[in-house]
């Protein structure tokens, strides 16, 4: 089941809808879901690498663009939607601590989450709560989101053929190292906010 959902993915790779999702699924990320585009990303690079700066232009707006709708519900809708996806996360607590520290070094905590896979909602809906300054937000989501994903591109770009070749053969094991990624970074993410 697994290499055909492999299978599927970088066969879609082609597909003219293939970028359309690949964005919707960032975008989405950015603000409500908890799946990462990273399980899209790879196959569609792999597939096509030179089309892996496209493809990370697309996460990178998508990024972007989603982490304004994820501003919007910490600053807008945090009482009720907010907070539902902040209580999934187990941040409850934090929230209120974070209000009166993070001005001074919120810049950084969103460019430093933004730049691993750890969940970005989380920050962009926090960012919004905390009514952290507009134009700050948007440098440092640009930075980071778009810095993540050029470099999973340039590594997928010039060691593709490594990569899938890796991938392939250790299919269950890429499998299981993504989900404990993903998984994990709503662990980890109390330890470190």
């Amino acid at each position: 089941m697994l290499k055909r959902a492999y299978d599927w993915c970088v066969s879609y790779a082609s597909h003219p809808a293939a970028p359309w999702l690949l964005f919707a699924l960032t975008f989405v990320e950015s603000s409500v879901s908890p799946l990462p585009p990273i399980p899209l990303l790879l196959p569609m690079c792999i597939a096509r690498p030179d089309r892996a700066w496209f493809y990370a232009g697309v996460c990178s707006l998508g990024a972007v663009l989603g982490g304004y709708l994820g501003y919007a519900i910490g600053a807008l809708l945090y009482d009720s939607v907010g907070s539902w996806l902040i209580g999934i996360y187990g941040l409850q607590d934090k929230a209120a601590q974070l209000i009166s520290t993070s001005q001074d070094y919120w810049f950084w905590v969103l460019v430093t989450k933004g730049l691993t896979p750890i969940p970005f909602k989380i920050v962009t809906i926090m960012s919004g709560f905390l009514h952290f300054d507009i134009w700050k937000f948007t440098v440092g989501m640009v930075v980071s989101r778009v810095t993540f994903f050029m470099m999973i591109a340039l590594a997928l770009r010039f060691y593709g053929d490594d990569i899938r070749i890796f991938i392939e053969k250790h299919l269950p094991l890429v499998a299981l190292a993504l989900l404990v990624v993903v998984v994990g970074g709503f662990f980890v993410l109390p330890l470190v906010l």
